[in-house]
């Protein structure tokens, strides 16, 4: 649909429905280098259908004198169309109306800036404590001297038995007992429907924004386009309810001759020679009955005694090959926190 513009008499600055060739207040008529325009303290009025049009108005190139697109010769003075000096050029961009000026709000300038100072502050705070936990906790790089060294070894003694065990199959070499089935795993299966109310929201219509665009004829071309809301609001909502299901399947009791972990033989000391223990055990068994013993993995660990700058003496773990390097004497340097002796 489109409405009537307004252009303003250069005169006595009357706005002046663009319909009228005179201007209502003083007589003077519309000039040919007339502007049309919206004015937004006048009110919405809509062109009757007939009148309606969409074509530019046609400049005249002998008294320069704005004729509707359809007219052939000119209004003022009779010159053909065909020898237009152009046409009236509307403006690229729909005309929004403006919207009523609002009263400006009270000024607060003190609570803003108390406001922007508690925010300062909290954001000061805030980056403090970061920076003063970032500084606790980093690690520190401490020296230190080695005055001794300490160790741990064992190896594990293994026997050869008849064990008991239960699997989903049995394994090569075991002999079966007994079976059972059994719940190896479970599975959601739907078992009913709850109705529960949930806050949902819902995009709806609320309204219109409505541009105008000018035709160049006086008239402006309503363009609305539906503005949207988000609005919340309660409704029942069907949610589904699971249970657990198991899954049944045959585990298997069966009897297997293995070697088994049984205990450790342990040695330590607090010097640089470690030595394994004398376990009399062969390492490996051919044919093995039940009762026999092997020697199984060997397991060592390895500190080196270091006396750091404030005379304090605190024990760090090594590799077995970074160990055997070390000597007593040896300054080294290592990790720990800021507030704290133990090594990293």
């Amino acid at each position: 649909m489109n409405v009537w513009g307004y252009w303003k008499c250069p005169y006595c600055g009357e706005v002046v429905r663009a319909d009228h060739k005179d201007c209502t207040k003083c007589g003077t008529s519309v000039p040919n280098d007339v502007r049309f325009f919206m004015d937004p303290t006048k009110p919405i009025e809509y062109v009757d259908k007939e009148l309606e049009s969409d074509e530019a108005n046609w400049l005249c190139s002998f008294c320069r004198m704005q004729n509707p697109a359809q007219a052939e010769v000119c209004e003022s003075c009779g010159a053909s169309r065909d020898e237009a000096l152009g046409w009236y050029k509307p403006d690229p961009e729909p005309i929004e109306p403006k919207p009523k000026p609002k009263p400006e709000p009270k000024r607060e300038p003190e609570r803003k800036k108390k406001k922007s100072y508690k925010s300062l502050i909290g954001f000061v705070i805030m980056m403090l404590v970061i920076m003063v936990g970032y500084w606790y906790y980093s690690p520190v790089t401490r020296e230190g001297e080695i005055t001794g060294f300490e160790w741990e070894q064992s190896i594990t003694v293994e026997e050869f038995q008849r064990v008991r065990e239960s699997d989903w199959n049995v394994p090569s070499g075991g002999s079966l007992v007994s079976s059972n089935r059994e719940i190896r795993s479970y599975r959601q299966v739907l078992d009913h429907y709850e109705y529960k109310t949930k806050r949902v929201a819902k995009r709806v219509q609320d309204g219109y924004d409505v541009k105008y665009k000018d035709m160049g004829n006086g008239q402006f071309k309503e363009i609305k386009t539906p503005r949207y809301k988000t609005v919340y609001e309660n409704q029942r909502v069907k949610e589904p309810v699971y249970r657990q299901e198991p899954i049944y399947d045959t585990k298997y009791y069966y009897d297997i001759d293995k070697w088994k972990a049984v205990d450790p033989l342990k040695t330590s000391g607090s010097d640089h020679e470690p030595i394994w223990a004398e376990t009399g055990l062969p390492q490996n068994v051919q044919s093995p009955k039940y009762g026999d013993r092997r020697q199984g993995a060997r397991i060592g660990t390895y500190w080196a005694v270091v006396k750091d700058d404030k005379g304090k003496e605190q024990k760090i773990e090594y590799s077995l090959e970074e160990w055997e390097k070390l000597k007593v004497g040896d300054k080294i340097q290592y990790k720990t926190r800021r507030f704290s002796d133990e090594p990293l």
